[in-house]
């Protein structure tokens, strides 16, 4: 099957060319249209640009009256019907993002973007991510991100804003990277927390934020009435069904446990992030990637660790978690 780059491709040449033998009343029809969705920029500096995303919109989303499809999803019925179904999953998020960070495992790249819908780390190509970390802090990123198959995509314009113009003052987009500052600062603020090989699941989930406790305890089903109850009943839940968490839990977070478990119950968290992606943010604590699931349930807690006499970003297990860890995962 084609790449979802060359799918992209092939539905921009078949919209440009529909739109081409168009006539006018219709075009202006269809336009209305894309005009009253989400799809469209605030703002467009170049009129090609703005062109380039009403074709691609028109090839993702504009469904013909006749055959009740859209092109994308006429190119993908090439394919097999498992294609079709990603499709209908499909979702795009167009607006304005703060740059944040960025990963890059083998020779896959990643941007992590936030705004306040959330965080979303992005497939990128190496030019496009090398572009990025060079304007990380002076420049916001209108896009589009698609989501596609459990992943994220830039799709149609990119346009990067100055946070300051050239008179000096702040931009509207500002408050984007404002947003993300705080988040960042928050987050950091766990992670900063020390801990030892011995930290227990009681003493990590002391360190959450009441707010991270609390969408533990109503994914899980789990009542209390303040923060020290509530970590009382998810340690008493993890205790008896620990099993129940870990049948959810995507394959990948299970390596990670393993590849931890392998390790002694801690490891340096740079190990981790060259090899797995994390999404974890302390507002929108929501988390897609393997390794920001395993956070969110605090089977793995993020904090420094002092080794050798250096202080170092560390992953842990909680101390009694690991051996039960190793006998429902049969580690060897």
């Amino acid at each position: 099957m084609k790449s979802l780059k060359e799918v992209i491709l092939e539905v921009l040449e078949r919209a440009d060319e529909e739109l081409s033998k168009m006539q006018q009343n219709k075009i202006e029809e269809i336009f209305k249209e894309f005009s009253s969705s989400d799809f469209p920029l605030k703002v467009y500096p170049d009129p090609a640009l703005f062109q380039i995303d009403f074709t691609l919109w028109y090839g993702l989303f504009y469904r013909n009256r006749e055959t009740d499809k859209t092109i994308f999803e006429e190119v993908l019925q090439k394919f097999d019907k498992e294609a079709l179904d990603k499709v209908k999953s499909m979702k795009i998020i167009s607006g304005n993002f703060s740059i944040r960070g960025f990963q890059r495992i083998n020779d896959r790249y990643y941007v992590k973007l936030y705004n306040s819908i959330g965080e979303f780390v992005v497939e990128v190509g190496k030019q496009e991510w090398e572009t990025q970390q060079k304007i990380k802090n002076t420049h916001t990123i209108a896009c589009h991100i698609m989501s596609y198959n459990g992943k994220y995509y830039l799709v149609g314009v990119v346009e990067y804003i100055p946070l300051v113009d050239e008179n000096g003052l702040i931009m509207p987009t500002y408050v984007d990277k404002a947003l993300e500052m705080v988040d960042s600062t928050k987050l950091k603020a766990i992670e900063d927390l020390n801990v030892t090989d011995k930290t227990t699941l009681k003493q990590c989930l002391s360190k959450y934020p009441a707010q991270w406790i609390d969408q533990i305890c109503d994914t899980l089903n789990i009542k209390g009435r303040v923060k020290k109850e509530k970590i009382d009943a998810i340690t008493e839940f993890y205790t008896k069904n620990l099993d129940k968490i870990l049948e959810k839990l995507p394959e990948e977070a299970i390596e990670i446990l393993r590849l931890i478990l392998k390790e002694g119950g801690v490891v340096k968290y740079g190990k981790l992030s060259k090899k797995f992606l994390d999404d974890t943010s302390y507002f929108h604590h929501e988390p897609k990637t393997p390794l920001g699931i395993l956070r969110f349930y605090c089977l793995v807690f993020v904090g420094k660790m002092n080794i050798n006499g250096k202080n170092y970003k560390v992953a842990i297990i909680p101390s009694d978690l690991r051996d039960v860890l190793k006998k429902q995962l049969d580690f060897v």
